[in-house]
């Protein structure tokens, strides 16, 4: 068994300990809001990575009960290192699939700057729970997107109301693949 297999396996654990509670009916219910997005786009960047790390996932597992991971990218202006809590789904049935964020942006005409961040530097890094992996983003095709798309909006309702607001701009979903140990992550 690798270290990397290792690893998806405690992955694969945490997912599994994600529950569903009243805060999650809430978040799905208010997330839905423009007052919300506006609220949460300035306060969850900054509180949940601090959380996140802090509890090793737990909160949004317990609190949340939404598969959510921090992605950490090189900032293609800076080229800081910058943590984006994120929603994820998983693409494939095996513990070893991918994972799959989508960069709506709470609806904002703008694509969200780790997006950016990834088209110019596909090598990152993911925490999802107590888990640090090495990732390669890469650009879903269109198939991939109308396939995908409807699992987002299954997992958190507010995607679908965030795609209205876009103006017409189609948020950017990536495939984060996990690496092995051996190959270079974000600088």
């Amino acid at each position: 068994m690798t270290a990397q297999s290792t690893e998806l396996d405690r992955v694969a654990q945490y997912e599994a300990g994600l529950r569903k509670g009243p805060l999650t009916a809430v978040l799905r219910a208010a997330g839905r809001t423009r007052a919300f997005s506006f609220a949460y786009r300035y306060l969850g960047p900054r509180i949940d990575p601090w959380l996140m790390h802090r509890s090793q996932g737990r909160i949004a597992t317990r609190l949340y009960g939404l598969p959510a991971l921090l992605l950490t990218t090189v900032g293609a202006k800076t080229g800081r290192r910058r943590d984006s809590p994120l929603l994820y789904v998983r693409d494939g049935s095996a513990v070893d699939s991918d994972f799959v964020v989508v960069g709506t942006n709470f609806g904002q005409l703008r694509h969200p700057g780790w997006t950016a961040n990834l088209l110019k530097a596909p090598d990152a890094e993911i925490e999802v729970g107590p888990v640090r992996l090495p990732v390669t983003a890469e650009l879903v095709d269109e198939a991939s997107w109308d396939r995908l798309w409807p699992r987002f909006v299954a997992c958190y309702p507010g995607y679908e109301d965030y795609l209205g607001r876009t103006g017409g701009r189609v948020p950017r979903m990536f495939r984060l693949t996990p690496r092995q140990d051996d190959q270079p992550g974000p600088a």
